[in-house]
């Protein structure tokens, strides 16, 4: 499926990974809808030529308000990206936790995503060819002990990646898996390590997407992948290293 011409909904679009992709469809002579909750980098998105929908997925109001939006105003829409994500690192088993931290964190990784992707069905099913794009992690193989809630969404959505793919074989919309390696990010800040900058992972991803592999990703993803489905504890020793 190539990536040009289509009009394309991007979650958590406002900046990192999100921000490149829509900057790299962009330039494919796509409209793209970057969806996010910051009023200030939905206007400044606007001006490098984004439309723009201002939307907190972990308020399901705002997103059925969004669904809403999109259908009458988008009725050609035909590509969703869920690709927001936010992650918050604390030991879950040692430290105390308010509890709408660990909910919110989860409405915006699984849950808004989860509803804001089934209210579109309807409209990406009316398109002759639509994608749907999860974004989730290598964390969703085998989860990092401060960040047990976020590895637990990833793992969710590759979970659901996986059924949902099943459930629309013989429909008009692919469903796809990016996996993002450890990227430049305000997420990975505080990380230490080479991280890859989302422009080079972009450049990278989308001509797997084009080309509808399941999973769209580097080959160290592949790798883990295949170590955490084989050998856990390897995996885990990998991703100790890695703080």
């Amino acid at each position: 499926m190539q990536l040009t011409n289509h009009t394309i909904l991007i979650t958590g679009g406002t900046s990192g990974i999100g921000y490149a992709l829509g900057l790299a469809l962009l330039k494919k002579d796509n409209t793209v809808i970057l969806l996010g909750r910051n009023p200030e980098k939905l206007a400044a998105a606007e001006k490098e030529g984004f439309l723009t929908l201002r939307c907190d997925l972990a308020n399901l109001e705002e997103v059925e308000k969004a669904v809403v939006t999109l259908q009458n105003d988008y009725p050609g829409l035909n590509m969703l990206f869920n690709n927001a994500g936010v992650q918050y690192n604390y030991l879950y088993a040692e430290e105390v936790v308010a509890p709408e931290k660990i909910a919110r964190e989860v409405a915006i990784n699984l849950t808004g995503q989860l509803v804001l992707t089934q209210q579109l069905i309807p409209l990406l099913s009316t398109a002759e060819r639509a994608m749907i794009v999860n974004t989730t992690s290598g964390l969703g193989a085998y989860a990092k002990p401060d960040g047990l809630v976020y590895s637990a969404t990833k793992g969710a959505m590759r979970n659901f990646t996986q059924g949902l793919r099943d459930a629309l074989r013989d429909t008009p919309i692919r469903v796809l898996e990016f996996i993002p390696p450890v990227t430049a990010s305000a997420m990975t800040a505080h990380r230490p390590g080479q991280k890859m900058s989302p422009a080079e992972l972009v450049d990278r991803v989308l001509p797997q997407l084009e080309k509808e592999r399941a999973i769209a990703t580097v080959p160290a993803i592949r790798v883990f992948l295949w170590i955490a489905a084989r050998f856990p504890k390897l995996a885990a020793r990998i991703l100790s290293r890695q703080d």
